[in-house]
């Protein structure tokens, strides 16, 4: 619809917009004081809402489209496990919820880093607002991570504040090179993207010589494939 007739049908988009949090509500039984309901909801509803800030920066043409078809399957996956999860947990594949909690905080990661570093630019916002900004989402996300990995709020604090502050900084040290917002988002994607594995394995006594090696490869390809091909100015 936003891409259709974003005036004429603004009623129907509200209320799509609406809806969406209320039927995820209804699929987690409106369990309002559990930890699972909140950090469940808010992991679909961080990706939507980054991903309409980011939608609002494209240009029309085929990105659009292609913004709203993969959010459409992110978050249609994401229901259909959660349904099986609460509702047939017969038919629930060990660690779906969990790897797609993690994915979808990446591409959060990615939109919403993305509308922040043009917001900043055309509303002139000082570098610390969107940072405060970074700092809170990566604080919540990490937490959100660990709890899906079925690790304590305890164990998870100190690497959630840790995790926050060193992504902050590489926002804001982001913020100056001479990139576009496109690169800014991804290298900023690729590395909390690492930091989660890092860390995950770290606390799940997993973490050995080969996944570091493995990580820190595939983090070094895609900074150097991202960065490569960018336009500096």
């Amino acid at each position: 619809m936003l891409i259709l007739a974003p005036r004429t049908l603004l009623p129907l988009e509200i209320l799509a917009f609406v809806l969406i949090p209320l039927l995820f509500a209804r699929l987690l039984l409106f369990e309002f004081r559990r930890p699972a309901f909140w950090v469940f909801l808010c992991t679909p509803m961080l990706l939507l809402i980054s991903s309409i800030a980011f939608f609002l920066l494209l240009d029309p043409g085929a990105g659009e489209w292609a913004i709203g078809g993969i959010v459409m399957v992110a978050l249609a996956l994401y229901a259909e496990n959660i349904f099986a999860f609460y509702h047939l947990p017969s038919t629930y594949q060990a660690y779906s919820l969990e790897y797609l909690t993690l994915i979808m905080y990446v591409m959060s990661a990615f939109f919403f880093t993305s509308f922040a570093y043009m917001a900043q630019l055309f509303l002139e916002l000082p570098l610390w607002t969107p940072a405060v900004a970074v700092f809170v989402a990566v604080l919540f996300a990490t937490m959100a991570v660990f709890w899906v990995s079925k690790i304590g709020f305890e164990t998870a604090i100190p690497f959630a504040v840790v995790g926050a502050i060193i992504m902050t900084e590489l926002y804001v040290t982001l913020a100056l090179l001479p990139t576009s917002f496109i690169t800014n988002a991804a290298v900023f994607a690729v590395c909390l993207s690492t930091y989660f594995g890092l860390v995950r394995a770290q606390v799940l006594e997993k973490l050995t010589p080969n996944v570091v090696r493995r990580y820190v490869g595939l983090c070094f390809v895609l900074l150097l494939l991202i960065l490569g091909t960018a336009t500096w100015t």
